[in-house]
């Protein structure tokens, strides 16, 4: 009876640990097969610490998720009218899978993505093919 709670203490957390990657796991496996989902990393425009995620395509929005995270939803959501993405872009040097950097902005917000070349190419035509919005007489 003694060595029963030693035994717990050692066996709880593994079992803690084996869930919470079994989920990441999951969550990761998940995102990928979302149509309209693409690899994209995000940092902060005052940052150099890159968070990988994946961003999903929506009718009017761009919902972003955390690869490592165990909450549920997207940890960042941006609205299609609201998006714009700078002209200028950056091959990210030391990328195993040819990320380009680029600036975006919602907003006063200012913030970077990583992605290929290829879903950069769908994400601007993406925005570029976007209802009109009537924005009042001139």
């Amino acid at each position: 009876m003694g060595w029963a709670w030693v035994l717990w203490l050692l066996v709880l957390p593994a079992v803690l640990a084996l869930l919470v990657g079994l989920w990441l796991l999951v969550r990761a496996r998940g995102l990928s097969r979302v149509v309209g989902s693409f690899d994209c990393a995000w940092r902060a425009a005052e940052s150099q610490d890159w968070a990988s995620g994946v961003a999903v395509y929506g009718v009017d929005r761009i919902d972003w998720y955390r690869i490592v995270s165990l909450r549920p939803g997207p940890a960042a959501r941006w609205l299609r009218r609201d998006l714009v993405v700078a002209p200028s872009r950056r091959v990210l040097p030391g990328s195993s899978w040819g990320a380009v950097e680029v600036e975006c902005r919602v907003g006063g917000d200012s913030f970077y993505l990583a992605l290929e070349s290829a879903a950069l190419s769908g994400l601007t035509s993406w925005l570029e093919s976007s209802p009109p919005v009537d924005r009042g007489a001139a």
